[in-house]
């Protein structure tokens, strides 16, 4: 405790008036708030980006990120009854509405990404736009492949399969009179239901593509936010963490 003693002599009178200053430096032990209040919401903040890694089918993604933020919510009111009113706001407030507001957007996108993932084969093609900058660059940057797919290396867009054309100067097998009379020429429902069938299984494959482009894409997408949730999870709590201790 450091002290300081003056001696000072005022116009009223010739005695000296010695007076001795006491210096009390007094700083909050933040250990117990460090362990108690800090280090659990750090440990729940870095759960919440993990929603994005959870597969779509298991059906625990937006159950996680509700799940993160009521244990905030619980963290944050027990915060609010241990401090003392003020018109400021501790820095650990801070931390919690920061985080809150974290997982709360995480929250909303996983459902998002969700209703990527669940467009089902009546949905549309995924845009030309989407599949050359996500499904093509962002997904070979993320390193995201789909079975039996090297990594780095986009599979392009399947074509549809074309009919073989008949060789210049040959006639096709099933145009013009035939004088065969078991010839399938003449099965003219046959070859429409024969033809249908095509059809319907050409339509079901092109609608399984479809699905498979936009499942695809919700994986992107769930690599790319969870890159930047848990970085800006880990950021903000090495912050809070320096200035804390």
């Amino acid at each position: 405790m450091p002290a300081r003693r003056r001696v000072l002599t005022y116009g009223c009178c010739s005695e000296p008036y010695p007076d001795v200053t006491f210096t009390l430096l007094l700083r909050r032990r933040a250990a117990a708030y460090v362990c108690n209040l800090l280090l659990p919401c750090v440990l729940i903040s870095l759960l919440a980006p993990l929603a994005f890694h959870l597969p779509a089918d298991s059906g625990e993604k937006v159950s996680l990120g509700v799940t993160v933020l009521l244990a905030l919510t619980v963290f944050q009111l027990i915060l609010a009854e241990s401090m003392p009113p003020a018109e400021s706001v501790p820095l650990i407030g801070k931390y919690y509405m920061a985080t809150m507001t974290m997982v709360t957007f995480s929250t909303a996108l996983t459902i998002l990404i969700m209703n990527l993932h669940y467009c089902g084969p009546s949905a549309r093609p995924v845009p030309a736009w989407a599949r050359t900058l996500l499904l093509g660059h962002l997904a070979r940057g993320l390193c995201v492949r789909e079975r039996g797919e090297p990594c780095g290396r986009f599979r392009p867009p399947e074509s549809p399969p074309r009919r073989p054309q008949p060789p210049e100067g040959e006639a096709s097998p099933l145009a013009g009179p035939c004088h065969e009379l078991r010839c399938l020429c003449h099965q003219e429902a046959l070859l429409h239901h024969v033809a249908t069938i095509a059809n319907t299984c050409r339509s079901h494959r092109a609608a399984q593509r479809r699905h498979e482009d936009w499942k695809r894409l919700a994986r992107v997408m769930d690599r790319f936010f969870l890159g930047i949730f848990f970085s800006m999870a880990l950021i903000m709590s090495l912050i809070v963490l320096v200035q804390a201790l």
